[in-house]
């Protein structure tokens, strides 16, 4: 490595290390006491939870089939998982199976609906959501005094705040659909009714094992959850924007003026005289 080569990375070295102490020096830990940063904490982990739990949401269903004519049994089983695509979800037999007749499909079932789609936006958000929240706690840490001397980053801060609050919205209606509608499809009584081969004479098909819902109830929940810190974000983002400090300042200046200048009725002198020699 040349001399100059070498300089030119010590003096980044250095520079790199100024930046760092400098950004130490200027952290804030008392925002996180704020509104402001305690309800991007809470933000934070809100969404961590929400997106995981809808992510491992995944469940195995199982129902027999019992062979005409004999005592043999056959195990069907079938599984899903994220995105919950249950037209592509294995159903299959563990066994041999019976000689009349096979299953007349090999997925959980034909239509998925909107299940897919909703889950994946879900995720969506709930992630885009986390990850945004831990890049304003650092900006809300170490660069407080560029937040706030720089109109840009309140703005976006708000608009960004108001848009997850939307996605939120729509976000969590949607899910709690698809899962209603994950249920509905899942059910064992359902399988069992809309598979052609258990609805033959002397056929006995019954249900061995039910799939869980308790991940999928649960981020529905916390969607509804997020969607309540979002929106009530709004006002402690919207208190640090430039328009409403200035609206702020203005009303108190014209406050100001009006206590430093107050109307007394007795500066105030209204007289009538009458004339009768005057002409109307």
């Amino acid at each position: 490595m040349s001399a100059s080569a070498a300089a030119t990375v010590v003096t980044a070295a250095q520079k790199a290390q100024n930046f760092a102490s400098q950004t130490v020096e200027t952290a804030r830990t008392e925002v996180l006491k704020e509104p402001l940063g305690f309800i991007k904490i809470l933000q934070l982990f809100l969404a961590l939870l929400a997106f995981a739990t809808a992510a491992s949401g995944g469940s195995e269903l199982a129902f027999n089939r019992r062979c005409p004519n004999t005592s043999v049994n056959v195990l069907y089983i079938g599984k899903y998982n994220y995105p919950y695509d249950l037209k592509n979800a294995p159903l299959n037999p563990k066994q041999k199976e019976c000689s009349d007749l096979k299953a007349d499909r090999t997925t959980i079932s034909t239509d998925s609906k909107n299940i897919v789609s909703s889950a994946q936006f879900f995720v969506f958000t709930g992630v885009t959501a986390f990850l945004y929240s831990i890049a304003f706690l650092i900006i809300y840490i170490f660069f407080r005094h560029k937040y706030n001397n720089i109109v840009y980053f309140p703005l976006i801060d708000f608009v960004s705040t108001c848009i997850f609050s939307i996605f939120w919205f729509a976000g969590s209606i949607a899910w709690s659909k698809a899962v209603s509608d994950l249920q509905h499809y899942t059910k064992l009584e359902f399988i069992i009714e809309s598979m052609s081969f258990c609805n033959k004479i002397n056929i006995n098909c019954y249900g061995n094992k039910n799939p869980t819902y308790t991940n999928l109830i649960v981020s529905c929940i916390l969607g509804f959850g997020n969607l309540i810190l979002w929106i009530g974000d709004v006002w402690f983002v919207i208190k640090e924007t430039s328009w409403y400090k200035l609206r702020n300042q203005m009303n108190q200046e014209s406050n100001n003026v009006a206590s430093n200048n107050p109307i007394s009725t007795s500066d105030i002198n209204i007289s009538a005289h009458y004339n009768p020699n005057d002409k109307i």
